[in-house]
């Protein structure tokens, strides 16, 4: 009977750490907030300029369509060393750790209290660094 009750004791913290380490690898990457209070999390953010909605790829195979009006904040995840790369036309970059999305104006956010305003046309790409 105790044997028993150890090999499911062991069983249920296996499960458990299994867990764990599944949340703790889906926390880096894009964290978009949205108005209904709902969170998406993802690696890359393209933009689709015919119809200026956003795509988020969270996998290989699967990314999440998000209009920008939906979005309420867009940030990394909470690891000190995680940024956000915006690559720009022309080879500059930008890192931040969070940015602001405003029609077709993206607000990043540098430090404290700078911000830029970089026009979607001169956005080459968005991705996640760590």
């Amino acid at each position: 009977m105790k044997k028993r009750l150890v090999w499911w004791t062991l069983a249920a913290m296996l499960l458990m750490t299994f867990e764990v380490a599944a949340q703790d690898s889906a926390q880096s990457g894009f964290v978009i907030s949205l108005k209904n209070g709902s969170s998406v999390r993802g690696r890359q953010l393209t933009r689709d300029d015919a119809t200026g909605k956003l795509r988020l790829a969270m996998t290989d195979n699967s990314y999440a369509v998000i209009a920008p009006e939906d979005t309420s904040a867009i940030q990394s995840s909470a690891s000190a060393s995680d940024s956000i790369s915006i690559k720009l036309k022309g080879g500059s970059e930008l890192r931040c750790k969070e940015f602001a999305l405003s029609g077709e104006v993206v607000t990043v956010k540098l430090g404290t209290a700078t911000r830029v305003e970089v026009r979607w046309n001169e956005i080459d790409s968005i991705s996640f660094a760590q």
